[in-house]
């Protein structure tokens, strides 16, 4: 049971790491070409 929660931790918090960086990856929200929710709040 810990096991298992703390292998869902580790999998989701990779998961959030690594959309992250996706997000974070050009130097300004222009850089990247895809429509971005976040494009829309400025």
């Amino acid at each position: 049971m810990v096991a298992t929660i703390i292998l869902s931790i580790l999998i989701f918090g990779a998961a959030g790491f690594v959309i992250y960086r996706q997000v974070k990856k050009g130097s300004s929200c222009e850089d990247c070409k895809t429509s971005c929710p976040v494009k829309k709040l400025d």
